[in-house]
């Protein structure tokens, strides 16, 4: 399962994580955290609503783990996007690639990260300071 709606716990992930064991160089971790930007002058982002097409974001996602794994040399891939409230300094959005080298690594985190971004029908709904909300 690809959306969660509890928290996302970085530490549990990364402790049941396949890392290759032993033939891998190269582990990288991209984490996208709710950030209290400021919207218009002292107006900031309190929080954001995930909201998901479930059955399609989980297809996608799948598809877009798959294509990564056949396009590039990698073993292991973790990715988890919350939906529902996530607040200010919660994790959003994490994606674990682990590869023999870093180069292969990075270059499927980044593709990963845009194709869910590109592809997946999850949108967000910015819940400012002032109780205004904003679909972005």
């Amino acid at each position: 399962m690809y959306l969660v709606k509890e928290k996302i716990n970085l530490e549990e992930l990364l402790k049941n994580f396949d890392f290759g064991s032993g033939k891998n160089g190269s582990n990288i971790i991209f984490t996208e955290i709710v950030r209290s930007d400021e919207i218009k002058k002292g107006v900031f982002v309190s929080k954001i609503l995930y909201d998901a097409y479930e059955p399609m974001a989980e297809k996608e996602i799948a598809k877009i783990e798959k294509e990564a794994k056949e396009k590039f040399p990698i073993d292991s891939v973790l990715i988890k996007h919350r939906v529902g409230f996530v607040d200010v300094g919660e994790i959003s959005f994490v994606v674990i690639v682990s590869s023999p080298h870093r180069e292969e690594g990075f270059k499927a985190i980044q593709f990963i990260i845009d194709e869910v971004k590109r592809k997946v029908p999850i949108w967000k709904k910015e819940i400012l300071s002032n109780g205004e909300t904003v679909w972005v």
